[in-house]
C-alpha cells in the first residue's frame, strides 16, 4: 500500500447513518500521550450497527474511448466497462457506483457532485497487432490522476489481461475506500497513538474472546496503526483477520459491513502479501478469506503454502481442518483439530477449535461427540453463535428435543436480528461438495424446524 496521505476527517452517508446510532466501546481503556482513554463496558449481545467500517466512496466509470479508428474494437471496449462496472459491483460493496456515458470534461465543474473518483481510460493502437490500454483513477475534486496505468497485448490474451486490469482497478479503489475508514477512525479516536500502541492495544483485544465487541475494537487499532504507516504488515495482516471474524459471525453486524469486510479483507490481506510474500500468517488469513467466501480449493491451497512456511502455526492447522469439512472429508477434521489445540492453548482458540471439531463430528453422525466438543466450546465462551446453533442441531438429532427448543430460544433472544440468508451462505452455498451437501442439509433442516437459522 503507498504511502497516500490519509484523508482528513469526511462525513460520507453511510458514516452519516450510523452517527446516531449505538456503538460498540473499546473493551479496555490504552493510554494516551495526551492524557485521554477510550471507555471499556462489555457488550453482551450485537443486535446494533458494526462501528467499523462505516466509509463508502462514490465512483464514476467512464466508457474507454476508442482512439485506434477501428470501430471493431468498440464490443471489445464496450464490454470491458461492463465487466468492470459488474465485478465493483460485487466485489466492491463500499462503493457507491455510477456508470456515466461520458468522462466530464472538466472535472471540478462535473454535474455529478456526488462522485469522488473516476475511473477513466483509452485504446490505441499498440506495437503491431496489440492493443494498448489506458487507464486511471482521478480525483473527481482536483483532476489529479490518483493511479494510472498502461496495457498492451494482442488478440490472444484479450481475457486474461482484460481481469488483470480489473483486478487491479478494484485494488486501488479499495486503497482509496481504506485510506477514507482510516481516516474517519482517527477523527472519532483523536490524535496521539503511536505505531506500537495501536498494534499492542489490537493483540490484547484479539486475546480475549470471540466477541463482536473484542474485535471491533482490535478493528479500529489496526486501522489507526495504519495511519501512522500504510505498509505496515502486522497492521494489514491484523485488520484482515477482523474482516474474516466479522464475515464469519453474521449475527454481530449489519449484512453491508459484513459485505464490506469481505472485499476490504481480500484486498487488505493481498496487499500485505505483496509486501511480505513470506508471511505465513498473511497466507493464512487469506485461506481463512477465501474458504468464508466459498473458494475452498483456494483456501486449502493458501493453508498450505502457510504451513509449508510455518509447521507451528496452529490457527493454519484448525482453519484447514475446517475448510476440509466443506471440502467432504470432515473425518479428517478432528485429529487435525486436536493437533491446533496441542501448538496453541489459548482459550478463545480452543473456543473456536472445540466448535469446528462438533461441527466436523456433527457431519458425519457422531452426535454425543458432537455435543460433548461444543458444548467444550461454549463453556470458553458462552456467546459463540456457530457454537450454538449447531449445538441446537446435534441435541434435536440426537433426541434431547427439550434441551434443543431451549437452545433455540436463547439463541434468538440472544440473536434476534441475525440476517437472513447469512447461515445458508455460510454453511450451505458455500461448497458444492455432494458429500457435504448430503451431510449438512438434514442438519439445516433440523435447524430451521427450530426457528433458527433462517
Amino acid at each position: 500500500m503507498s504511502r497516500r496521505k490519509i484523508l482528513p476527517c469526511i462525513t460520507n452517508s453511510r458514516a452519516a447513518q450510523h452517527a446516531a446510532a449505538p456503538r460498540y466501546a473499546p473493551a479496555r481503556s490504552s493510554p494516551r500521550r495526551d492524557g485521554g482513554a477510550l471507555g471499556a463496558p462489555k457488550v453482551e449481545r450485537a443486535a446494533m450497527p458494526w462501528p467499523c467500517l462505516l466509509s463508502s466512496i462514490a465512483v464514476g466509470v467512464v466508457p474507454l474511448r476508442n482512439l485506434t479508428g477501428d470501430t471493431d474494437q468498440e464490443s471489445l471496449l464496450d464490454a470491458f466497462t461492463s465487466d468492470l462496472a459488474a465485478d465493483l459491483t460485487r466485489h466492491g460493496r463500499g462503493f457507491s457506483l455510477r456508470r456515466l456515458a461520458k468522462e466530464p470534461a472538466n472535472l471540478a465543474e462535473r454535474p455529478e457532485s456526488d462522485v469522488k473518483y473516476f475511473v477513466t481510460g483509452s485504446a490505441q493502437r499498440g506495437s503491431p497487432g496489440m492493443l494498448r490500454i489506458n487507464v486511471r483513477i482521478t480525483d473527481a475534486a482536483t483532476s489529479e490522476y490518483l493511479w494510472a496505468r498502461r496495457f498492451e497485448f494482442d488478440a490472444d490474451e484479450a481475457v486474461p489481461v482484460q481481469a488483470k486490469i480489473i483486478r487491479r482497478i478494484s485494488r486501488e479503489l479499495h486503497i482509496l475506500l481504506l485510506q477514507q475508514e482510516v481516516g474517519r477512525v482517527v477523527c472519532e479516536l483523536g490524535a496521539g497513538y503511536e505505531l506500537n500502541e495501536c498494534l499492542s492495544s489490537a493483540a490484547t483485544a484479539l486475546e480475549g474472546e470471540l466477541r463482536p465487541d473484542l474485535t471491533a475494537e482490535a478493528q479500529r487499532w489496526y486501522l489507526a496503526a495504519l495511519a501512522d504507516d500504510p505498509r505496515n504488515v502486522e497492521a494489514l495482516v491484523g485488520l484482515a483477520r477482523t474482516c474474516q471474524e466479522l464475515v464469519s459471525n453474521p449475527w454481530w453486524g449489519d449484512p453491508l459491513a459484513a459485505s464490506v469486510a469481505s472485499d476490504l479483507g481480500r484486498e487488505v490481506v493481498a496487499i500485505a502479501l505483496n509486501l511480505a510474500p513470506g508471511a505465513a500468517d498473511a497466507h493464512c488469513v487469506q485461506g481463512m478469506l477465501h474458504s468464508a467466501a466459498g473458494k475452498l480449493d483456494e483456501a486449502a491451497l493458501a493453508f498450505e503454502r502457510a504451513l509449508a512456511m510455518d509447521q507451528g502455526l496452529a490457527i493454519a492447522h484448525g482453519f484447514a481442518a475446517y475448510n476440509a469439512a466443506f471440502l467432504g472429508s470432515a473425518g479428517n477434521t478432528l485429529p487435525a483439530i486436536e493437533r491446533a489445540m496441542r501448538l496453541d492453548r489459548a482459550d478463545r482458540r480452543h473456543s473456536i477449535w472445540f466448535f469446528f471439531g462438533g461441527f466436523a463430528e456433527l457431519l458425519i453422525g457422531r452426535t454425543d461427540a458432537s455435543i460433548a466438543l461444543l458444548r467444550k466450546s461454549l463453556e470458553r465462551n458462552s456467546s459463540y453463535g456457530s457454537a450454538q446453533m449447531f449445538l441446537i442441531a446435534a441435541l434435536s438429532l440426537s433426541g434431547q428435543y427439550r434441551e434443543a427448543a431451549q437452545a433455540a430460544a436463547l439463541f434468538r433472544r440472544q440473536y434476534p436480528d441475525g440476517p437472513a440468508g447469512a447461515c445458508e451462505q455460510l454453511w450451505l452455498s458455500r461448497s458444492r461438495s455432494a458429500t457435504y451437501r448430503a451431510q449438512i442439509l438434514p442438519v439445516f433442516d433440523t435447524i430451521r424446524s427450530l426457528g433458527v437459522g433462517t
